[in-house]
């Protein structure tokens, strides 16, 4: 006999477990199946940022920046768990002109809808961060965001799911999907087969190939990202640092890289990111990605020379044609419905996979979400 649940959730990272959870809530007999570990792809790999003022600016966005970080003030306290979240000053850093006046113009819309951002320039840049070569900056935007444990905040969704009833199962990957009728009637893995009245694809990069199951095709690609982690250190490093120029950098480069960092809060870095465009999902990192990092970042901190690298890793990290998440009912499909590749996930879930698990069961979302249906990509085919 086929076990059924209401809901069957492909996909146990961040995305996943935050929908798990709040079908859980709402009482539906919920199945997640994750492939590997909960929370180890690229979920657990990312810098824990919670992020604010790097997004995009439509009104949908900033609301649910917003709205997501307010909702991350109290989360602990309603999942039951800790994932060390706190709120610390970034620094977007400008090296460009035309730069300078982009994120002037953006500093003052996100400052007017409620995510306060700041000019500062390179004097003022230089007294908040002493240890900072400011050579060729013109200066920095400034905001406050979030930074939590990436797999506490994975953990802490899962046993809140669980507590609330939901069957979640790790080492459980998904082999096949049966469909008839425009309904996913069986979802098969090695444990058996499962049936349910819906079917969320909530797998990242992993996504279009569960999708090709059932002979659909969403634009969701990746890059390969690399980071590492340092040693502690006791330098008076307090804030998340970024290039302005990141995406200038990367965007269309076989391979590139545009270094930041976040404290922990002993005092160590989490470095990133070194970008390879690529079709195959693999994992590790690669000679020239950590090499890349640590050369832009002494010429930023030259005082870090010393500090050793003790970790890095690598992982698949989705995106879609516009950079717009995917969040909604496959068109053309009763039952089959997806969400990922968010540009700003940790920001953005406490409230999104809310609406999610409303939509799975058919209720309206509190705004619209046209602009992040699947369907738009099947009306461009």
């Amino acid at each position: 006999m086929s076990p059924t649940y209401d809901v069957i959730i492909i996909g146990g990272g961040m995305i996943g477990l935050s929908t798990a959870y709040h079908l859980a809530r709402r009482g539906v007999r919920t199945l997640l199946l994750e492939a590997g570990e909960l929370g180890g792809g690229t979920s657990a790999a990312c810098s824990g940022r919670a992020q604010t003022i790097e997004g995009h600016l439509d009104p949908l966005n900033l609301y649910l920046v917003r709205a997501g970080l307010e909702r991350l003030a109290t989360l602990e306290e309603e999942l039951g768990h800790p994932f060390s979240w706190r709120l610390v000053g970034y620094f977007c850093l400008i090296p460009s002109q035309h730069l300078w006046e982009l994120w002037t113009q953006r500093a003052r819309i996100l400052s007017e809808n409620g995510i306060p951002t700041y000019m500062v320039d390179r004097e003022a840049l230089q007294k908040e961060e002493p240890l900072l070569n400011t050579a060729g900056l013109l200066g920095a935007a400034y905001g406050q965001e979030g930074l939590l444990n990436p797999f506490h905040f994975c953990w802490a969704y899962a046993q809140a799911a669980r507590w609330l009833g939901a069957d979640i199962r790790a080492g459980t990957p998904v082999v096949g999907m049966q469909a008839a009728g425009g309904r996913v009637v069986s979802v098969e893995t090695p444990a058996g087969s499962f049936s349910a009245g819906r079917v969320v694809v909530a797998a990242g990069a992993w996504t279009p190939q569960l999708l090709a199951m059932v002979g659909e095709l969403v634009p969701i690609h990746f890059t390969h990202a690399e980071a590492f982690v340092t040693e502690r250190t006791h330098l008076p490093l307090r804030n998340t640092i970024g290039m302005a120029d990141f995406y200038e950098q990367i965007h269309g480069k076989p391979r590139a890289v545009s270094v930041g960092f976040s404290v922990e809060p002993d005092g160590a870095l989490v470095v990133t990111e070194a970008v390879t465009r690529t079709d195959t999902i693999r994992r590790g990192c690669s000679v020239w990605g950590l090499a890349g990092m640590a050369a832009h970042l002494l010429t930023l901190y030259p005082a870090l020379g010393r500090v050793r690298a003790l970790r890095g890793w690598g992982v698949p990290t989705a995106f879609t044609p516009d950079d717009e998440p995917v969040v909604g009912r496959m068109a053309g499909w009763d039952n089959l419905f997806v969400y990922g590749a968010c540009l700003e996930t940790i920001s953005t879930i406490p409230v999104l996979s809310d609406w999610m698990a409303g939509m799975i069961l058919d209720e309206a979302p509190p705004m619209d979400l046209a602009l992040y249906s699947p369907a738009r990509f099947a009306q461009a085919r």
